[in-house]
């Protein structure tokens, strides 16, 4: 029994003793006090985008053995829904993922964002290595509150064989591309432009593009507002008259709502359009079916008549963000990790290993993307501001009215109806936000 008693002692001191080691007053313990947590969350849960996020981070806790990053990587939907209750409650991730636009000015407006202001004015290398036009998406009020590390860029696309076989030139005006189109439609088999809209969001890339184009930059920032949205300004009228024009002249063919984006790029592809609208995210797609002989693009056409004050330096797209938390306990330690992640050095492995493009001036580059989307990245530094995408930087309930009606705007309702559905559904917003 002695033997049992001396025993059961012995196991307890060991027990004890290596209890002790790993959270008691050790090494361990000191190591664990001297190291900063950081909690990530991020929206790549796919297998190819998920490995290099996920060796970035190991190297960066390598080159810094004081700090942690603790990454959760969800999906598109779940992201929205996780950080939806975590703003209502106030626990927000040390560092989050966020679209740019109104997805994001909705969390800096309500104080969630730490102003990364103070931080781009110490290191203004570093704010000058972003495009433009995606660090703009990133402002509210003229200040920063997030850093763009995806972008995606819209531009008119052309069949070099239609246009070849009908003698025209690459349209660089509003005027030439309307001739353009007015020749392409007395000829047998081909319409001039691509479009389906029977999912609706791709009426939205016209639309939020023209609004660029006609509608002052402080107007739309207030009306994109869900608080302040009214959609007064003629300048809207006047955009969705200009999109629903190019159906009405017969250059989309016919039953474009019974049509989607998917089926008309692939008969883009086989030369029944001469244009379409697209975006670089999808250059792979043209690139694959037609080669980069088979197509070409050219900057968007500011059309007649535009005002607005950036009708010259904006074009739609968007960029993908990563923001720091206004609650975040070390805010220095987590904007260096996004230097880092932002650097020259991993925005190219990012576009090389994962074909996400980054939004670094002189990022994408022969070694890590295609020569047609370096070119058209290049020629997107022209570019000062970007016009995030209408369906995501407005709020739900103004995009949905925008989307319905410009669809039946497309059998026959007029621009003026259209807007006075808008103006009805962002009062509603707007009172609710009240």
């Amino acid at each position: 029994m002695k033997k049992r008693i001396f025993a059961l002692v012995m196991v307890l001191v060991l027990v004890i003793s290596a209890l002790a080691a790993c959270g008691g007053g050790g090494g361990g313990s000191s190591e664990d006090e001297d190291t900063i947590t950081l909690v990530f969350l991020d929206k790549h849960p796919e297998d190819n985008y998920r490995g290099y996020f996920e060796q970035a981070i190991a190297d960066y806790e390598a080159a810094n053995p004081g700090i942690h990053i603790e990454y959760e990587n969800i999906s598109d939907q779940a992201i929205k829904e996780k950080l939806a209750v975590l703003a209502s409650g106030g626990d927000m991730p040390d560092i989050f993922f966020a679209w740019g636009g109104e997805s994001l000015n909705r969390f800096s407006r309500n104080g969630k964002c730490l102003d990364l202001t103070p931080y781009f004015e110490a290191d203004p290398e570093w704010r000058d290595s972003f495009m433009p036009m995606f660090l703009s998406s990133s402002m509210l009020d003229g200040k920063y509150y997030a850093v763009p590390y995806r972008s995606s860029i819209l531009f008119m696309l052309y069949n070099k064989q239609v246009l070849a076989d009908n003698g025209i030139e690459v349209p660089t005006t509003w005027e030439e591309f309307i001739a353009a189109c007015e020749k392409l439609k007395g000829v047998d088999g081909v319409d001039p432009i691509a479009f389906g809209n029977s999912d609706q969001w791709y009426a939205m890339w016209y639309i939020g593009q023209f609004n660029g184009s006609f509608v002052d930059k402080a107007v739309r920032e207030k009306d994109y507002n869900p608080a302040s949205g009214e959609f007064t300004d003629p300048g809207y009228e006047k955009a969705v008259q200009t999109f629903l024009d190019l159906n009405a002249n017969g250059y989309m063919g016919s039953n474009v709502n019974s049509k989607d984006y998917y089926q008309v790029r692939e008969e883009f592809a086989v030369g029944r359009y001469g244009f379409m609208l697209d975006a670089t995210s999808q250059f792979s797609f043209y690139t694959e079916n037609m080669t980069n002989d088979g197509f070409g693009y050219f900057l968007i056409p500011i059309p007649t008549g535009a005002e607005g004050d950036e009708a010259n330096a904006i074009v739609t797209g968007g960029s993908e963000n990563w923001a720091v938390s206004s609650t975040c306990e070390h805010p220095d330690e987590a904007v260096a990790f996004l230097k880092y992640m932002t650097s020259r050095e991993q925005a190219l492995k990012q576009t090389q290993e994962t074909g996400l493009p980054n939004a670094l001036i002189g990022g994408i580059t022969e070694e890590n993307a295609d020569p047609m989307v370096v070119a058209a990245y290049k020629d997107a530094e022209q570019y000062t501001a970007i016009a995030e995408w209408l369906d995501q930087c407005v709020d739900a309930n103004v995009a949905n009215a925008y989307m319905a009606n410009a669809q039946e705007g497309l059998d026959g309702k007029s621009a003026a109806d259209i807007m006075a559905a808008v103006q009805g559904a962002a009062k509603e917003t707007a009172e609710a936000n009240e």
